[in-house]
């Protein structure tokens, strides 16, 4: 078990990436709701201009969220804690690799985004909202990893 200042600190890492994941949230949706925005052909530079702000801002929060959670955040507590959990940890590890790995891909797409043809710029746009999905996945396979790892019985009581 973890030692009383580890938990705190711990407690500590926890309440940062709890932070951060709601504002991960909020960016998320805003991008969402950029994509889905139907701008007439006169309001497409504009819509595109959104977007790249607003997918700037989310591949920020995704890293500083990913970080979090591999340095100070529950990975290192379930894996001390729990560790036939390991494989799901680092299963969702690699998938920060994997992350980090679309975001350097798409980064130049996304910054030249308002000189894109429309179809290609659309191309991007469906990309991002797959990357998205592939976020909301993963965040549902973290939350059932710590539910799992914090209900877990470990026995040993009468």
């Amino acid at each position: 078990m973890l030692s009383h200042s580890m938990r705190s600190d711990v407690r500590a890492a926890a309440q940062a990436a709890c932070l951060e994941h709601q504002i991960l949230d909020h960016v998320k949706q805003a991008l969402r709701v950029t994509l889905q925005w139907k701008a007439p052909a006169f309001g497409l530079s504009r819509k595109l201009s959104s977007v790249q702000f607003t997918t700037k801002s989310f591949m920020r929060h995704l890293d500083r969220m990913m970080e979090l959670e591999e340095v100070e955040g529950y990975m290192e507590a379930v894996r001390h804690d729990k560790p036939n959990l390991e494989a799901r940890v680092q299963r969702l590890e690699l998938q920060h690799d994997e992350f980090r790995d679309l975001i350097e891909e798409l980064q130049p797409e996304v910054a030249a985004l308002a000189a894109l043809p429309a179809a290609r710029a659309q191309v991007v746009c469906h990309r991002l909202i797959d990357f998205l999905n592939r976020v909301d996945q993963h965040d549902a396979d973290e939350i059932e990893l710590l539910q799992q790892s914090l209900a877990c019985d470990v026995g040993g009581e009468g």
